[in-house]
């Protein structure tokens, strides 16, 4: 539990930055898989990075 809590909160924080700490924030939302991450994906859909717009795109569909 506290585990989730502490990767949450780091995905979080990463989800603030520049592109590749975005991608770094949505690894760890792969890795929880579960629906506190949808608020993060759903901003991610709307990115200015492709890559980032994608791979929110791929992880959101599990939901």
């Amino acid at each position: 539990m506290f585990y989730k809590n502490s990767q949450r909160n780091k995905m979080f924080s990463f989800f603030q930055g520049n592109t590749e700490d975005k991608l770094k924030a949505l690894k760890i939302a792969k890795e929880l898989s579960d629906k506190s991450t949808l608020p993060i994906l759903r901003q991610g859909l709307r990115d200015m990075s492709p890559e980032v717009v994608k791979l929110s795109a791929l992880l959101i569909r599990k939901f």
